[in-house]
């Protein structure tokens, strides 16, 4: 259990309606929950689609109240208006037009509490040809270019296993929904604000788009998915894995010396920045053979005395137990009242 004594959290008093399924409009609700909101969950009186997951759910309905009701009846519907009139936040995830049918949009609701704050973490937004399709994660990496991106234009593209997009998303709107709150403070109105897996995933790759449409470069991928470039990438060493991340001239030098390469520094092939990439599938294969010659805890020590930025490859295990992210409460041991002691991040 967290050790820190926080004799106030930002949303004490803040009550959220969390009218949400799946990951992405759950996970949002739970940030404002871990900021000291009273949340309570509404699900439908089969419940959450998403509880037989089991782990994931209770990631991302952790600190919650909850509640059933049948919302397509007119009895649900005016235990849900008594709801929202004590709420400040409504969070809702359901695909565009659905809660339009039922008189639970915003300017419905809005009519019953005319400050509350009604975020909507969509698929695809309110407009557009795609605004009343599915949106899911892996949609939208297809969709958004991520997964040519991640595995280079004319490639076999990439799917990410973590749901990049589905936590992306929602941390757009519970940090819209703190400005709505900012805004109420001062004006005493309340708004809707609305955030979706596409915004999120074309922020995400800001970047690409700056490199494509301003510079002209296409979407790079190493070609065995390993990184960048030689010297951006992860090698494998006599044991176990490591990220380099060698990005200017001085870091260059230190990596040779210290690699005891220094013969690379005056090889034509690698003098410049220009010629490493014109010639980065040779570096890969002289780096690839030198760092087999050592486990990878050498290595990081020898790199990190130089400066050199470099880290180990962890699975979730050693993550779990890795004392500086215990030592900063990123993973924390929850009491749950059915499954007992969890660990969450």
């Amino acid at each position: 259990m967290s050790k820190r004594v926080v004799e106030m959290y930002a949303l004490d008093g803040i009550r959220v309606t969390d009218l949400t399924t799946m990951i992405n409009g759950p996970f949002c609700s739970t940030l404002l929950a871990d900021m000291g909101a009273d949340v309570i969950k509404v699900e439908s009186l089969d419940g959450d689609p998403w509880r037989y997951v089991g782990g994931p759910f209770l990631a991302t309905n952790r600190g919650k109240r909850g509640i059933a009701m049948d919302l397509r009846k007119e009895e649900g519907r005016e235990i849900f208006h008594k709801l929202v009139a004590t709420s400040d936040i409504l969070v809702e995830n359901a695909r565009f037009g659905v809660w339009h049918r039922l008189g639970l949009d915003y300017e419905s609701l809005s009519k019953i509490k005319p400050d509350l704050v009604y975020v909507s973490v969509l698929g695809h937004g309110s407009t557009g040809p795609y605004s009343t399709q599915p949106g899911y994660d892996p949609l939208l990496q297809a969709r958004s270019g991520q997964m040519v991106g991640q595995g280079g234009l004319g490639k076999t593209p990439v799917f990410h296993k973590v749901a990049i997009n589905d936590y992306a998303t929602p941390m757009l709107g519970a940090f819209g929904a703190m400005l709505a709150l900012f805004v109420r403070a001062k004006t005493g109105k309340g708004q809707h604000v609305e955030t979706s897996l596409t915004n999120a995933s074309m922020a995400l790759q800001c970047h690409e788009f700056i490199d494509y449409a301003g510079f002209e470069r296409k979407f790079r991928g190493d070609t065995d998915l390993k990184g960048f470039r030689a010297t951006y990438r992860i090698y494998e060493t006599e044991r176990g894995w490591l990220f380099l991340f060698c990005i200017n001239e001085e870091q260059w030098r230190n990596l040779c010396h210290t690699l005891g390469l220094e013969n690379l520094l005056s090889d034509s092939r690698f003098k410049a920045p220009q010629k490493r990439e014109e010639n980065d599938q040779a570096l890969v294969s002289i780096l690839s053979e030198t760092f087999r010659q050592k486990p990878a805890s050498e290595w990081l020590r020898l790199l990190e005395e130089v400066r050199v930025p470099c880290a180990p490859q962890k699975d979730i295990e050693e993550l779990l137990k890795d004392p500086h992210f215990l030592q900063n409460e990123l993973v924390v041991d929850h009491d749950h009242p059915e499954f007992g002691r969890t660990r969450q991040v």
